[in-house]
């Protein structure tokens, strides 16, 4: 594909997520990626958006893939059709970017990442938090050994989203939704956690619903065992005040998000070093990396192992939590 060529996507599903990824790169021809098409089972909620971003709207998947002037598709659908829809779009030869999580199993994710494989098709996942400059340089002063060994990690990721979902959207079923806030919001500080410290070799569990109507858990929290011999806490809360707090401790000292622009440096005996980061719009990072992959062979920020490695602690995630906080090792 010509450099000046930009990738030609459609975006598949355009409820707030879709709608948020399509106008992240509207008008925005450097970031090499051009949405052309919009694909939705509920057109007629989405013909004034289409419209307004000039997309040919449908209703009818498979239809999209046969056009030869689409390169790409970009999944913002319900997880549990990701599997199918990614194995779809790969025998028809389109690149793919699909929302976290990638899918909901690891049996799921294996077959997906060999359809990309056999088709040679991109497959990039939709974790914008790895484009954080903040994040970035946290994973360089680990590398470069600034906190000693990896002990411990903790996170939160929270907020009130969870009062907007009802029984009847799809974002308030446990099918689509297991343990609480980990689909929407804790997903992402897995991820992050992968990204610093490889896979996860176990997980304990507990998700609860105490205030929300819709009938998904509004508090989860999960305690975390690395490959590598280091813990992790992870929680995650549906109704609350917004919070994002990502940490690392070392042998010493650690490293500290507080928020999604700021990084904190502590080493035992120093003062803390603190930098300050502008605000990055992931959402148009993300979709320009995407494009970067394809026509420039750039590998996807996410490998394929960190997707499989989310997925699988998901799932382990999902059935500890079923099982009441069981400790239930990762599936491999």
């Amino acid at each position: 594909m010509s450099e000046q060529v930009p990738v030609r996507a459609a975006i598949v599903g355009l409820g707030r997520w879709g709608q948020n990824l399509v106008s992240s790169v509207a008008g925005q021809p450097d970031t090499g990626l051009e949405f052309t098409r919009g694909v939705t089972r509920t057109p007629d909620k989405a013909v004034d958006f289409c419209r307004s971003r000039g997309l040919r709207l449908s209703d009818d998947y498979d239809s999209v893939l046969a056009e030869a002037d689409v390169d790409a598709v970009v999944l913002a659908t319900p997880h549990s059709q990701h599997c199918d829809q990614i194995c779809a779009a790969a025998r028809a030869g389109k690149h793919v970017f699909v929302e976290k999580p990638v899918t909901l199993t690891l049996e799921e994710a294996q077959r997906a990442i060999a359809a990309c494989d056999e088709y040679s098709v991109v497959l990039a996942a939709g974790f914008n938090r790895r484009f954080l400059p903040g994040y970035q340089a946290l994973k360089t002063q680990m590398l470069a050994g600034h906190i000693g060994v990896a002990l411990h990690v903790d996170a939160n990721f929270s907020g009130p989203f969870g009062y907007d979902y009802t029984a009847d959207m799809w974002r308030g079923t446990v099918s689509e939704n297991p343990a609480g806030g980990m689909a929407a919001m804790g997903i992402h500080m897995l991820d992050a956690m992968i990204g610093v410290l490889g896979p996860v070799h176990a997980v304990t569990c507990l998700s609860r619903r105490r205030v929300l109507s819709a009938p998904i858990d509004d508090t989860t929290t999960v305690q975390i065992e690395f490959d590598s011999g280091a813990t992790g806490t992870l929680t995650t809360l549906m109704a609350t005040g917004a919070n994002w707090r990502f940490q690392v401790f070392g042998s010493s000292g650690w490293l500290a998000m507080p928020d999604q622009s700021t990084l904190t440096l502590q080493k035992i005996g120093h003062e803390p070093e603190e930098r300050h980061f502008q605000a990055a719009d992931t959402l148009r990072d993300e979709l320009e990396h995407f494009a970067r992959c394809i026509r420039n062979g750039v590998t996807p920020i996410v490998s394929r192992q960190d997707i499989l490695s989310g997925v699988a602690a998901m799932e382990a995630i999902a059935i500890s939590a079923a099982m009441a906080g069981a400790r239930t090792e990762v599936n491999r």
